[in-house]
């Protein structure tokens, strides 16, 4: 992980560099947990990353062309800050956090970059330094002025510490190791492994000798020394060790293994996020993808289960009928409390008798209703959970195949199946504000399927070409301003039945400006004909092979 030094060097390098240069683009990778901002200046294009993954957290500046995100996904702007000059870099005391003060269109602007590990964040303020906007989900007064944590009070800026701190800490301490600690916990940028490496520089070893004024006088200037070689040392040094990645701008006495060199510091700490990406992001990825399926087969499972005992209890409705008539003219006949009464069945030619089961919690009344509720359920819903088990039967054969395929050859299948097992995923959080904006607002039919509906016109656009599959339907009311709509089929082979074509069609009527018609016409066919005309306005597409049907316009319920 970057220390408070590497944030000194790396700022050293900003001033130097993107000063005066201009924010062209920016990109935010979610799944990644990286962002990045492309600056222009007159010699070069940098980008500046900006990276938060618990497997590889760090900030630095490379050139723009080596940006190469291992991600298909597609990145997210961040900000809004295209066109913004940078006018200088500043680092918030002797922390890990800095800020880059912008010119806009809109004004002074601040970049605040935490670039604290994992828990890392961008912030952007206003020229009041108030909060306008934050990359992760954070709860903030937007009439607050920012302000960086707070620090430790023990911590000291090594450029200002001397002798008598170093002997104060020294006589507070009757072993090296503690020591070692007790530096690491007050030398502000000083990790275990600086400190190691400041001891065997000052060839100080407190298992021999206590440490004197001469001593304490040397190890201040080895401080000082070490300290101005994170923004001198134009070389970066990456060191594999067993408890991670790390990089520093010397090489390490205290560690024999040939370190990888590279041009810059900043270089170093790009390849250390990677490098550690790399390491675990086989396993977890693996294990992240093998656990998300195997959530989603047992949940299906269990759909495929409950409806089927839905089926079979809904095929009986007409006994339900008979049950709650039979309940309803014989209420004197049991009460509160009975879990079952006999009555005389005057639908047996025979007279006959037949034994109710009752929930004794309910009075007699809510028992008959209770009964006719599920013949009603019974005789409405019969085919719909037909319908819903047929579909929920698909998903889980498709789920086992991409399980069984990523078994046998996981790479392979994990590509060829990739938006499959994307959809699976977990997010980042469950918040709406912290996750990238989608295009479509997602619903489901009574069948369970899911269909996207976009939300404007660059969204329509989005939704159609960028998360509909060539083969499934897409819906539009016909003549008439709308949103784009979209069935999502469990696979390929799916055929759509006449309820689910009508039932989305309806919901595409009322996401059009025929809403408040009693009919509309809705046009329907394939994604893979629907086209996009050269230099079309926003939303606007070409159509073949389309259907119609007529639909009274309705609203979708939320998921």
């Amino acid at each position: 992980m970057q220390t408070a030094l590497h944030i000194q060097a790396l700022v050293a390098e900003l001033k130097e560099t993107i000063v005066g240069g201009k924010i062209v683009r920016t990109e935010f990778y979610k799944k990644e947990r990286s962002a990045f901002f492309f600056i222009k200046s007159d010699r070069s294009l940098n980008a500046l990353g900006f990276v938060y993954h618990p497997a590889g957290a760090g900030c630095f500046l490379v050139p723009a062309s080596k940006v190469m995100p291992t991600t298909n996904e597609k990145p997210w702007p961040v900000f809004a800050l295209e066109e913004s000059v940078v006018e200088s870099v500043e680092q918030y005391a002797n922390d890990r956090i800095f800020k880059i003060n912008l010119s806009t269109d809109a004004g002074r602007r601040t970049l605040v970059v935490e670039a604290m590990g994992p828990n890392g964040n961008l912030w952007l303020l206003d020229e009041n330094s108030c909060r306008l906007a934050t990359l992760r989900k954070k709860t903030y007064d937007q009439k607050e002025a920012y302000a960086p944590p707070p620090q430790p009070e023990h911590l000291v800026d090594p450029n200002n510490i001397d002798d008598a701190k170093i002997l104060e800490i020294a006589q507070e301490c009757d072993r090296q190791i503690t020591f070692v600690n007790a530096l690491t916990r007050t030398l502000g940028g000083f990790n275990k492994t600086i400190v190691f490496e400041l001891l065997r520089r000052s060839e100080i070893n407190l298992d021999e000798d206590e440490l004197d004024d001469a001593s304490a006088i040397k190890l201040v200037a080895d401080i000082k020394e070490i300290v101005s070689r994170f923004t001198t040392g134009p070389t970066g040094y990456l060191y594999e060790r067993q408890s991670g990645v790390e990089v520093y701008p010397f090489r390490l006495k205290t560690i024999e293994q040939q370190p990888e060199k590279y041009k810059t510091l900043s270089f170093a700490v790009a390849a250390m996020t990677a490098r550690r990406r790399a390491v675990v992001s086989e396993t977890d990825e693996r294990k992240v993808i093998t656990s998300a399926l195997k959530r989603s087969i047992k949940k299906l499972s269990r759909r495929v289960e409950h409806l089927g005992n839905d089926i079979v209890e809904a095929a009986d409705f007409e006994l339900f009928r008979i049950n709650g008539e039979l309940l309803k003219v014989n209420l004197n006949e049991f009460k509160r409390g009975d879990e079952t009464v006999t009555l005389v069945n005057m639908y047996d030619a025979s007279g006959g008798e037949v034994t109710i089961k009752l929930n004794p919690v309910l009075s007699p009344t809510d028992n008959v209703e209770s009964y006719f509720k599920r013949y009603r359920k019974g005789r409405e819903g019969l085919e719909l959970l037909e319908r819903r088990l047929e579909i929920s039967k698909a998903e889980l054969i498709r789920f086992e195949e991409i399980y069984a395929a990523l078994d046998m050859n996981f790479d392979s299948a994990s590509e060829q199946y990739r938006e499959e097992i994307e959809s699976l995923l977990p997010r980042i959080s469950t918040k709406r504000d912290s996750q990238p904006r989608l295009p479509y607002r997602e619903h489901q039919l009574s069948t369970g399927l899911t269909i996207f509906v976009g939300k404007d016109g660059a969204d329509n656009d989005r939704t159609t070409f960028d998360f509909a599959k060539p083969y499934e339907l897409w819906f539009h009311a016909g003549q008439c301003p709308g949103s784009h709509v979209v069935i999502k089929f469990p696979s390929k082979t799916f055929e759509p039945s006449k309820r689910e074509i009508e039932e989305t069609a309806a919901i595409a009527a009322f996401h059009s400006k025929a809403r408040n018609d009693s009919l509309v016409s809705v046009i329907y066919t394939q994604r893979k004909y629907v086209r996009k005309p050269r230099k079309a306005k926003p939303g606007l597409v070409s159509v073949e092979r389309e259907k119609s049907v007529m639909v009274a316009p309705k609203p979708a319920e939320s998921k």
